[in-house]
């Protein structure tokens, strides 16, 4: 421990954030310049896309914290939040009923071949 070297270990620090933030930022303008394009964008496509959307987030959040009306808008976040839950609770018990009659025909169809 007496080895131990706090200014080195804080720049190290420092340096692997640095170049972290620097891959990002990468990431964030590939994906704002493939926008609407899809996945065509090869392996790192979706974690291209992925950050530019995050990076927009950010922007519009930072907004709404500098003019003070981030509570306002948290409160239509949440209402638009519970709809989203509604739709995923309904297409959830589409797929139940789908896979019900999905086991269904597979068990008849196993039980004419048996």
């Amino acid at each position: 421990m007496a080895d131990f070297d706090p200014m080195k270990f804080f720049a190290l620090w420092m340096f692997t954030h640095e170049q972290a933030d620097d891959l990002m930022m990468q990431s964030v303008e590939r994906g704002k310049a493939v926008a609407g394009e899809g996945m065509s964008g090869g392996a790192d496509a979706f974690t291209d896309g992925f950050m530019a959307m995050v990076a927009e987030e950010k922007a519009r959040l930072k907004e709404e914290i500098a003019s003070g009306h981030a509570d306002e808008v948290a409160g239509e976040g949440d209402e638009r939040l519970d709809e989203l839950k509604f739709e995923v609770a309904e297409l959830r018990g589409r797929l139940d009923q789908m896979q019900t009659t999905l086991d269904a025909i597979a068990a008849h169809l196993g039980a004419k071949g048996a």
